[in-house]
């Protein structure tokens, strides 16, 4: 954010990793940051899928990159760890 504010005129970026991950890698990734088998409590019903359904989702951090010289430092299974133990410290108060 303080990289974008440094700018002589405002703009838009899109800060992501550039990784693609489907809904059920995200699903997966939290279910493994609490060390539980998602396949066990987790059903999938392909009636359900919409016709146009997004297999993954991907943004692209070039412009960010290229303009600002930001680098992510974390990807997606690290921030599912950071959200993950954020609610537990809540949830153990």
């Amino acid at each position: 954010m303080w990289l974008m504010l440094q700018q002589e005129q405002g703009d838009d970026f899109v800060i992501a990793t550039g990784e693609a991950h489907s809904l059920q890698d995200f699903v997966a990734s939290v279910f493994e940051a609490s060390n539980i088998d998602w396949k066990d409590h987790v059903e999938i019903d392909d009636h359900l899928k919409r016709p146009a359904e997004i297999g993954a989702n991907r943004g692209d951090p070039g412009k960010a990159e290229k303009q600002l010289g930001w680098q992510p430092k974390y990807f997606m299974h690290d921030v599912v760890k950071f959200m993950v133990d954020a609610e537990r410290r809540i949830t153990t108060r």
